[in-house]
């Protein structure tokens, strides 16, 4: 018999700000690769956490949403929301593009989903409404 996964995913957001810049180029290379986003400024993000796994048959869960919603607030939004996110210590020598964001939080995610029945499938960043990352791993 194959495995029928199933896929769920938790949505959450934060606020933080950022600044795009490339501290090996000077402030002309910086402001020509960066534009507006080379100064200070922030986003309402949106966070989507897919995992992935078998259904327990007495349940009907892959996972309980509440447990994946614990994650994301512990692991993530409690470390992220309101910060200036290039002083955070997981952005120390790495840009906070949303590319390098979504695969920050899958390094961190990842493990907390490790199980036989279950495995984080997608970190989803949204960093405006028409500006999407997503990582697989």
């Amino acid at each position: 018999m194959s495995r029928k996964l199933i896929y769920i995913t938790r949505r959450e957001y934060f606020s933080a700000s950022h600044i795009l810049e490339n501290n090996k180029l000077n402030k002309k290379v910086n402001k020509n690769l960066f534009g507006q986003c080379n100064d200070i400024h922030g986003h309402n993000y949106y966070i989507e956490v897919t995992v992935c796994g078998e259904q327990n048959p007495e349940s009907g869960y892959v996972i309980d949403l509440k447990i994946v919603k614990k994650i994301i607030r512990e692991e993530i939004l409690n470390k992220v929301d309101h910060k200036l996110l290039n002083d955070l210590k997981i952005f120390k020598n790495i840009i906070p593009t949303a590319e390098n964001i979504a695969m920050k939080f899958w390094e961190i995610l990842e493990p907390k989903f490790k199980t036989k029945k279950t495995r984080l499938y997608s970190v989803k960043i949204y960093e405006t409404e028409k500006n999407i990352a997503e990582f697989r791993g």
